[in-house]
């Protein structure tokens, strides 16, 4: 019988590194946090058993910095790092070194990464494993390959960097003669952004819904998936509101793509926890996008329709643990939603807001959950990811989900700083997003509605229809 381990390192900060520490007291694990010069007075460092100091508050001189994570492990007698999502989670060689090292890295083997982390290996890999992918060519060689693949499937074509995310890089071709400007442009900032020149083209579908499946794997063969979420709401690839189940699929889809998903887990070799990204068509077709090897922001909504912890989940299986149910154990009960709350002010076109918290008042009561990081009179570093709070909330029904959430977004008060807080209070009650029937461009759509923007200037409004076009695939590599 495999063993827990003796003490983790807790590579992160925010909300995510105090989600790793409540999932460690859980286990009886002590937990040791790192920190940075601006995240001394943290609530992460506050809740861990030890904490110990990275370096500067630039994320390259200490949450990005292999040497001083790997030394702060080991000094404090640790034999497992959870990564959570951002940073260096889906860094293959960082996984190598904490193996090096003698210290478990809390997520799937570096080979694993490594492999998924190149989008042509992973459409490759996927199709061989029967999992639907987008009509696609890959090792390119020169824009008239595009061009034939276009006059092929039809057009618009979307160019992507084979190596990267975030929607960087990404090129959207209308026609035949834009086809050699794009692919310089694409090629170009894919090498100045990944270092890797390689990109691939995919048919554009337009107008789809960003739905992914959340997958556990254990080190004996075993996987499962745990449904799927929606994420289609979202602004340049950067996710604002999940939920879960999707409104769209149906239970015979649910249960194929899942058993598709499953499968490719289990052959692919993944251990702990991870997401299929899927992009859902108008005409109800499944097409996957990629494989995030991590766990993700919103995994929260995950666990409240399921009741499954799954930090805990990857704590065990990768301590080598066999999972403690099969598919068929599993089921998910009501409807959950996730809002991100954002250091940000949405009436300027998300301008981060790094400032002090006044104040800082949390909803409670049945059926609301809050993870966060901050508290009143702390001051948002400007170096990091400026989410600072992930609100969810369950109900029976979506509708009563709903109720909960407009409910508890009502009862949050922040000042000190600007934030999402109002646009999800508009969001919650427009009628495009109740109806459930949205997809990756409502954001760009209803962008004055939703965030009160008053001014319709020329370049605004051109920046909202180049995002209605780039976000229908709701590719969410970076912002987690």
């Amino acid at each position: 019988m495999a063993e827990l381990f003796q003490k983790i390192f807790v590579a992160n900060r925010g909300e995510i590194a105090c989600r790793i520490i409540r999932a460690c007291r859980t286990l009886g694990i002590p937990s040791v946090a790192a920190y940075s010069d601006c995240d001394r007075l943290s609530l992460h460092v506050q809740m861990a058993d030890e904490a110990v100091y990275l370096g500067p508050s630039p994320g390259a001189e200490s949450y990005l910095h292999f040497e001083r994570i790997l030394a702060a492990a080991k000094s404090s007698g640790c034999d497992a790092l959870h990564p959570g999502y951002g940073f260096l989670a889906e860094n293959a060689e960082f996984v190598e070194a904490c193996e090096s090292a003698g210290i478990a890295f809390i997520g799937p083997p570096a080979s694993v990464i490594r492999k998924m982390g190149d989008k042509e290996e992973t459409r490759r890999t996927l199709q061989a494993y029967g999992v639907p992918i987008i009509p696609g060519l890959e090792d390119i060689n020169g824009p008239d390959e595009v061009v034939n693949f276009g006059n092929d499937v039809g057009w618009p074509v979307l160019l992507k960097p084979a190596a990267g995310g975030g929607g960087k890089g990404m090129e959207l071709v209308y026609k035949a003669d834009e086809v050699k400007e794009a692919w310089h442009k694409s090629r170009s900032v894919a090498e100045k952004s990944f270092g890797d020149p390689r990109v691939y083209v995919e048919k554009y579908i337009a107008s789809g819904r960003h739905i992914e499946f959340q997958f556990v794997a254990d080190q004996h063969g075993n996987a499962v998936h745990l449904f799927e979420r929606e994420c289609s709401i979202q602004r340049s690839h950067q996710k604002l509101v999940e939920e879960a189940p999707s409104t769209v699929l149906t239970p015979a889809q649910r249960a194929d793509i899942g058993k598709r998903v499953t499968d490719a887990v289990r052959q692919i070799g993944y251990v702990t926890a991870g997401t299929m990204e899927f992009l859902y068509s108008q005409e109800g077709k499944l097409y996957a996008l990629e494989v995030n090897t991590r766990i993700q922001v919103e995994h929260t909504v995950t666990e409240l329709i399921t009741g499954y912890d799954l930090i805990r989940l990857m704590i065990e299986t990768r301590a080598g643990l066999p999972l403690p149910f099969k598919q068929d154990d599993l089921s998910f009960s009501g409807h959950a939603l996730q809002c991100r709350i954002n250091a940000e002010d949405p009436k300027k076109g998300f301008a981060p807001s790094a400032n002090r918290i006044t104040h800082f008042q949390l909803p409670s009561g049945p059926f609301v959950r809050v993870d966060t990081g901050v508290y009143t009179h702390w001051k948002i570093p400007a170096y990091y990811d400026s989410l600072i709070a992930k609100l969810c909330v369950w109900g029976e029904t979506r509708d009563v989900a709903l109720q909960h959430m407009r409910g508890a977004l009502d009862e949050f008060k922040v000042e000190g700083i600007k934030t999402t807080l109002p646009m999800h209070q508009q969001i919650m009650k427009h009628p495009a997003y109740t109806s459930g029937q949205y997809d990756t461009t409502f954001i760009p759509s209803y962008h004055d509605e939703v965030t009160g923007y008053e001014e319709k200037e020329a370049e605004v409004m051109k920046i909202a229809r180049l995002l209605a076009e780039s976000t229908a695939l709701g590719r969410n590599k970076h912002c987690f």
